[in-house]
This record gives C-alpha cells, structure tokens and sequence, in this order.
C-alpha cells in the first residue's frame, strides 16, 4: 500500500481555478444541507471573481493542500477589522474551507488550520473565528476538536413563514410605558 503525500502551502495564482472548482462542491454539499445556502447560476463565476480580487490583498492568505499535483483542499483565511468599540482591533477569519471527501479525516484540515494560525499569528490577531452551518454536524464536531467554542449563535428568521408571516399582516402599536418617579420625603432631624 502506497503511502500517501498531502502538502500544506500558500496557494500560487494558478491554483484559483481548482480552488474554485472545490467551492463549487462545497456549495453543493451546502445546498442538501439547508435550502438556504442554494447558490445563483452564476454563483462559481461570482465566487471566481471574488477569489481572484482577495488573492491579490495582503489580508488575505490561501492556503491549499495538494496530493501530486491536485488539489484536495483549501482554507480562505482574511484578517478582519473588529467593530471599532472593541479592544481587539482585528480578527482572524477562516472564511471558506473544503476538503475533497475521500482525502477527510486524515488531518488535511488540520494542518490547513496550522498553517493559517501562523499567519494569523505574523499579522498579531489575538483570536480566530469561523461559522459553520448549524446542519453539518460532521464540520461541528470537527472544529470542535480543534478547540473552536461557541461565541456567537446566528439566528434566522424566514419572513415567508410564521411567525413573519404573522406580524408583517399586523401594524405595529406604539408602546407607551407610564414613568411613575418616587419621591423620597426626606424628615428634619434624621
């Protein structure tokens, strides 16, 4: 049995078509998650786009692992301004990653990710975030096992279904809240 070689690098300019290709599978397997995450027509074409005008900014890094000369697998990393009123001024963010389903559990993300927090690192972020789609149970519990807790929830609210339904049909009432101030009488001599 042939040992096989997975290498974790910076992705070069010719690696975005590949790249695209693997987000395009991403999306699919996204979209038999949740309706939700279904993508346009031109969705690859957009992605593409995109892709290419992030590779080219300095908070951005690719990182790609390959086996021989394809590519398995990607991790979009970007450096984040943090809302202006925190302390942490900027954040690490694993934006997109994907590993092709027959090279999983085997550690590509991993060290996809070990190459990201040293980049992160070199650029003085304090902490890194992703998201994960609530359904991916599989992608949960492994970002979980690489120490990634919970710190935000998302929460969604369709406004084609109930209860949106509901209170769009209703017109909202101003609510008036009666200020009662007690005033403390205050007795000579004590």
């Amino acid at each position: 049995m042939a040992t096989l070689k997975i290498q974790i690098r910076e992705a070069h300019i010719g690696d975005l078509g590949e790249v695209a290709d693997l987000w395009e599978e991403m999306a699919e397997h996204h979209a038999t998650l949740s309706h939700h995450f279904t993508v346009s027509e031109d969705g690859k074409d957009k992605y593409s786009r995109y892709l290419a005008r992030k590779f080219s900014e300095k908070s951005t890094k690719l990182v790609v692992a390959t086996s021989g000369p394809r590519v398995i697998g990607y991790m979009l990393c970007l450096l984040s301004p943090n809302a202006p009123v925190f302390k942490e001024r900027t954040v690490g963010l694993v934006s997109d990653v994907y590993v092709r389903p027959e090279f999983r559990m085997r550690g590509v993300a991993k060290e996809m990710l070990k190459y990201g927090l040293r980049w992160f690192h070199k650029n003085r972020v304090a902490s890194v975030q992703l998201s994960v789609a609530a359904a991916n149970f599989a992608a949960r519990s492994a970002w979980s096992q690489l120490g990634f807790k919970p710190h935000m929830i998302l929460k969604r609210l369709d406004l084609d279904k109930y209860p949106a339904t509901k209170m769009l049909s209703e017109e909202p009432i101003v609510v008036r809240k009666k200020v009662v101030r007690k005033v403390q009488k205050t007795r000579k001599g004590k």
